[in-house]
C-alpha cells in the first residue's frame, strides 16, 4: 500500500487495533497525546518553513581524515579512532542536561525532513509530545545547534514565541501545564548541518547523505531533548529526497509517496523506545540486499542491507553471516529486541560503523565478521539498553567489543575466543569509567572504552560463573530493556543474581586504573607418598593499589593436572596445595581470565622441610606503608604474630593461625587493631609457634 498523509489515519487505526483490548485503557493514558500528535502531523499540513536565502552554507566536512589506508582487522579499533577524529567539534559548555529539561518527559518525536543535496540544505519540521513531571510548566527547553535557523514554533497547534541561543531552544507553551499533563510542540527550521554529525557526501557521482549523532550530534540537525536518560517511546521520520535516492532509516518503512514531481518521501516508523543519538537517515541510489532471520520461536524478520552499487558482491558475502550472528546472540542475550521490525545495514561515507537502531550505518569497505558482530551486538547493548549517559559508555562498547570474541567462540571455538581477547588486552593507564564526558577522545578511547571494558565483561563472566553471568544479562535486559542504565544498576543486577559483593571488582576495574602485576614463585616438597606445593604470589605493581581477584591455579604432573582456586588480595600471599604426584609446573591464571602481567621470580625448586621455627625478618625494613614478615616452619602448626610499640603496648594482632610447613610471608599494613595508621617509629613483631618465641625489630617511616 502506498503510504501517504491521506491514509495515515487508517495506518494509525491499524496500529491501535494491534493493542489487546484489555490493555487499551492503560495504553490510552500514555498514547493518546502521541496518537493525537501523529494524526495532526500526518493528517494535516504543518507548514514546513522553506529555506530563506539568507541561510549561510557551512563548508562541507573534510573527508581527508578517512582517506588514509587503515586495516580493518579489528573493527572496534578503527571505529573508536574514527569517532574520536571525527568528533573534534569544540563543545561550548556542559553537554549534560539542563535543569529545565528535568521538567518534562519526551515520549514521541515526528521528524519531517526535506533534504536538498543540490544546495546542502535541510528544511524540516520536528514535533514532540511530552508529559510534564514538574509541578507545572510554561516553557519547554530543547537542544538545537545555533547553526539551525528557526522560523516558527507552535504549542498545542498555536503559534508561540521562542528563544534560541547557546545551542538551546526555549519554546513558550500555549498555557501553563500541570504535572501529569501532556503537551505538543512543533518547530519549523532550516539550515546546513554539514559537519561531524551530518554528511552531504557523494559517491560515484551521486549524493550520499548520512547522519551520525553519537554522542551529542542529534541536536546538530534536529531539535530534541538530547539525553540518553529520556528515550522517546517511538519516533516517526519522514524524509523527502530527489526521486533518484533511496532512504534507509530506523524501524519499518511504512511506504513512500510523491509530494511533487521529482521528489519521493519515505515514511519510516520506529515503534520501540529509542535514544536521540540512534535516530538516523541515509540517502543514496542504494541497491537493496534482502535476507531473512528466523527467530527462536519461528518468527521471521527481514534483513535489509542498503549498499552502494559497486559493493554489492562484497556486501552480499560480508553480511551473509548476519542471520547466524543474530541467532547466536539471541541464544545468549535473549531474542533480538526489534524482532517485529528488521535489522540491516546502510552504507555511508565514514570510516567505521554506527549502531543506529535496526539499521547500522557501515563504511562500505568493512565486512570483517567481528566488525559486523560488534554493531549487531549493540542492538542489545547500546540500543535496547542504552548507557544512561556517556560516563557509562562501557556498558555499550564493552559488551559490543566482548561480543566480537563471543561470536568467534561460538562460530570457531575457544581458541578463537582467547585469541580475540588477547588482541584486546590493554595493559595501561586510564579508567573504563569516563570522568570527563566533554572530551570526545576520552569517550571513544579504544583502549579503555572498548578493549579494557571488554576485559571487564570477560573477567565478570569467570568471576560470576557461566550460568550466573548469562542469567544476570537476562535480568539486566528485563529490568532496563527499552530504557537506560548506569554501572551501579548493572552491578546491582549482577549481585542479586550471583550473591557476590562486586563493589571491589567495579571499583578497581571500572573506576580505577591499571591492573595487577603478579610475581610468581613456588616450591615442591615430598610429604610421604604425596607432594606439597607452596605457591607465593606477590603483587608488584607500583602505579595502582592492591587488586582483589579469584585466581585459577593449575598444578601440572606427569599423570594429569590438578586445579585449585584461590582468592588473592594482599601484597604477598602464600598458598599450599597437596597433590598426588610430583609437580612439573604451577600455572597461575592458565586460561587468561584476569587482565594482568606475570613475572617468574625464579626461586622455585624442591626443598626440604625447615629444620626449626624461624622468624626470618621483614622486607622492606624500614618500610612505608606496609611490610612482609617472613617466617619458616618445620611442620604445620598454629602461629601467633603480634606487633608491639616501644612502650610494650599491643598495636596489632596479625593472627595468621594454622600454617603449613615451609616459608610464609605475613603482611602488616602499618595499621593498628582499629584500622588507624600507626605513627612513625620503632615496633617489634613477636612470633609464637608452639614453645618457640622470636622477636624482630621493625621501623615504620611515614
Amino acid at each position: 500500500m502506498m503510504y501517504n498523509k491521506m491514509t495515515s489515519r487508517l495506518a494509525l487505526t491499524s496500529l491501535w487495533r494491534e493493542i489487546p483490548m484489555g490493555l487499551r485503557c492503560v495504553a490510552c493514558l500514555r498514547l493518546c497525546p502521541v496518537l493525537i500528535l501523529m494524526i495532526t502531523v500526518c493528517g494535516a499540513p504543518l507548514g514546513l518553513a522553506r529555506t530563506p536565502d539568507t541561510i549561510p552554507l557551512a563548508p562541507l566536512p573534510d573527508q581527508s581524515v578517512w582517506s588514509e589506508a587503515y586495516k580493518a582487522r579489528q573493527g572496534a579499533v578503527y571505529e573508536a579512532r574514527a569517532r574520536s577524529l571525527g568528533l573534534q567539534k569544540a563543545f561550548a559548555g556542559d553537554p549534560a542536561k539542563t535543569a529545565a529539561m528535568d521538567a518534562y518527559d519526551a515520549h514521541f518525536y515526528f521528524l519531517d525532513l526535506d533534504l536538498d543535496p543540490s544546495v546542502n540544505i535541510l528544511t524540516a519540521t520536528v514535533a514532540m509530545a511530552a508529559t510534564v513531571v514538574a509541578d507545572s510548566l510554561t516553557e519547554a527547553e530543547l537542544h538545537l545547534d545555533n547553526g539551525m535557523l528557526v522560523s516558527a514554533t507552535r504549542a498545542g497547534g498555536v503559534a508561540v514565541a521562542w528563544t534560541h541561543g547557546f545551542d538551546l531552544l526555549d519554546v513558550t507553551l500555549d498555557r501553563t501545564y500541570l504535572q501529569g499533563e501532556s503537551f505538543t510542540i512543533e518547530v519549523d527550521y532550516a539550515g546546513n548541518p554539514a559537519g561531524d554529525y551530518f554528511g552531504w557526501s557523494s559517491y560515484n557521482g551521486a549524493p550520499l547523505i548520512w547522519t551520525l549523532s553519537e554522542p551529542y550530534g542529534a541536536r546538530e540537525w534536529w531539535p530534541c531533548k538530547d539525553l540518553n536518560s529520556d528515550k522517546a517511546d517511538s519516533v516517526a521520520v519522514d524524509v523527502t529526497v530527489p526521486d533518484s535516492l533511496v532512504v534507509a532509516g530506523n524501524g519499518l518503512l511504512m511506504g513512500t509517496d510523491t509530494p511533487e514531481p521529482g521528489k519521493t518521501t519515505y515514511h519510516w516508523r520506529e515503534r520501540h523506545p529509542i535514544a536521540t543519538y540512534l535516530v538516523s537517515a541515509t540517502a543514496h541510489p542504494y541497491t537493496l540486499i534482502e535476507d531473512t532471520y528466523t527467530g527462536l520461536l519461528g518468527e521471521t524478520m527481514p534483513l535489509q542491507h542498503y549498499v552502494v552499487a559497486d559493493k554489492v558482491a562484497e556486501a552480499t558475502a560480508g553480511y551473509a553471516p548476519t542471520a547466524d550472528m543474530i541467532h547466536t546472540f539471541a541464544l545468549a542475550y535473549g531474542e533480538y529486541p526489534f524482532l517485529d521490525e528488521k535489522y540491516g545495514h546502510a552504507h555511508f561515507l565514514w570510516g567505521g560503523g554506527m549502531e543506529h537502531q535496526t539499521c547500522s550505518s557501515m563504511g562500505f569497505n568493512y565486512y570483517n565478521q567481528t566488525f559486523v558482530a560488534h554493531e549487531l551486538a549493540h542492538q542489545w547493548f547500546g540500543d535496547n539498553i542504552t548507557c544512561a549517559d556517556f560516563h557509562h559508555i562501557w556498558l555499550n562498547e564493552g559488551f559490543a567489543t566482548w561480543s566480537e570474541a563471543y561470536w568467534l567462540e561460538q562460530s570457531q571455538g575457544e581458541l578463537a575466543y582467547k585469541g580475540r581477547m588477547n588482541q584486546q588486552k590493554y595493559l595501561g593507564a586510564g579508567s573504563v569509567y569516563v570522568y570527563d564526558v566533554s572530551n570526545f577522545n576520552g569517550i571513544f578511547n579504544y583502549w579503555t572504552t572498548y578493549a579494557k571494558a571488554s576485559w571487564v565483561v570477560h573477567m565478570l563472566r569467570h568471576v560470576m560463573g557461566e550460568s550466573d553471568f548469562f542469567a544476570a544479562l537476562a535480568d539486566y535486559r528485563a529490568a532496563y530493556g527499552d530504557s537506560s542504565a548506569t554501572t551501579e544498576q548493572f552491578q546491582a543486577v549482577c549481585e542479586q543474581v550471583s550473591g557476590l559483593d562486586l563493589g571491589q571488582f567495579m571499583s578497581q576495574w571500572i573506576y580505577g586504573e591499571y591492573y595487577p602485576q603478579y610475581g610468581i614463585s613456588w616450591t615442591k616438597t615430598p610429604v610421604g607418598p604425596n607432594w606439597r606445593v607452596d605457591l607465593r604470589i606477590k603483587q608488584t605493581q607500583t602505579n595502582a593499589g592492591l587488586f582483589s581477584m579469584p585466581l585459577d591455579i593449575r598444578v601440572t604432573t606427569p599423570l594429569g593436572d590438578e586445579a585449585f582456586v584461590v582468592q588473592n588480595q594482599d601484597e604477598v600471599q602464600w598458598y599450599h596445595f597437596m597433590v598426588a604426584h610430583e609437580p612439573e609446573d604451577v600455572l597461575v591464571d592458565p586460561d587468561a581470565w584476569v587482565l594482568c602481567e606475570q613475572t617468574d621470580l625464579g626461586i622455585s625448586g624442591v626443598v626440604a622441610p625447615a629444620a626449626e621455627v624461624s622468624l626470618l625478618g621483614a622486607v622492606p625494613n624500614p618500610f612505608n606503608p606496609r611490610t612482609s614478615i617472613r617466617l619458616s616452619l618445620p611442620t604445620a602448626q598454629e602461629v601467633g604474630l603480634v606487633i608491639y610499640d616501644l612502650a610494650g603496648r599491643r598495636v596489632r594482632d596479625l593472627a595468621p593461625g594454622l600454617l603449613s610447613a615451609g616459608e610464609h610471608d605475613v603482611l602488616w599494613d602499618g595499621r593498628d587493631q582499629t584500622g588507624r595508621e600507626a605513627a612513625s617509629g620503632t615496633y617489634f613483631v613477636r612470633m609464637t609457634a608452639g614453645e618457640t618465641h622470636a622477636v624482630n625489630r621493625l621501623t615504620l617511616v611515614r
